[in-house]
């Protein structure tokens, strides 16, 4: 089996991390003293499995149009453009469970944060200057930018609770990660693990 290391290291405030071992990968469960539920939450899901699809659609995804994203029962297909997609599984296997030829894994290869609650789109206004929010749409969407030079790609969730995920290659996750918490400075922000996120993920409701 592989070991892998953390995508971030993170701030002695976030506590002491609880890890476990999933498929090689050191995943923090949650951290201890564990705090109250706060503003917005922050946690790194770099080891969720990801890939990338070209040509034939993935199932659920045929009748995407570039930017629209289909929630499938363990996470997203968001089509990025004409002919590729992008797939991630935040609830699954920890193993990638890609069937299709056309499903390139890029698990190792890009850097995963999940950010929600109240004040998490006042971090990714700060973030990013496009707009974010697209109330006229009522479900998930895929947006691709850059951000402080990083290329960032953002899926907003429209859950209930407003919450984003963020990609972008894992030799930039230190600085995306880090970005979060430097314009997070005036709102109340929690480190977390996948066990919150898990939780959060599983019971949310679509907007």
């Amino acid at each position: 089996m592989i070991t892998r290391k953390r995508t971030v290291i993170v701030p002695d405030w976030a506590g002491s991390p609880v890890e476990h071992e999933m498929g090689g990968w050191p995943v923090v469960d949650h951290f201890e003293p564990q705090l109250v539920a706060a503003e917005v939450n922050l946690v790194d899901l770099s080891h969720r499995p990801k890939a990338i699809v070209q040509g034939d659609a993935p199932s659920g995804a045929a009748a995407l149009a570039p930017g629209q994203v289909a929630a499938t029962a363990t996470g997203y297909i968001a089509q990025a453009k004409s002919g590729e997609a992008l797939v991630i599984d935040l609830t699954g296997p920890i193993e990638p469970q890609w069937k299709e030829t056309h499903y390139t894994d890029v698990t190792d290869g890009l850097a995963m944060f999940a950010i929600w609650g109240s004040t998490s789109i006042d971090i990714l206004r700060r973030l990013v200057a496009i707009d974010i929010e697209r109330p006229d749409l009522s479900g998930p969407f895929y947006l691709a930018t850059g951000a402080l030079g990083i290329r960032v790609q953002i899926i907003n969730l429209k859950a209930s609770e407003t919450g984003f995920i963020l990609l972008c290659q894992r030799s930039q996750g230190q600085n995306l990660f880090d970005a979060c918490l430097r314009f997070s400075r005036q709102f109340e922000l929690r480190i977390t693990g996948d066990r919150d996120f898990r939780n959060w993920w599983l019971e949310r409701d679509t907007a």
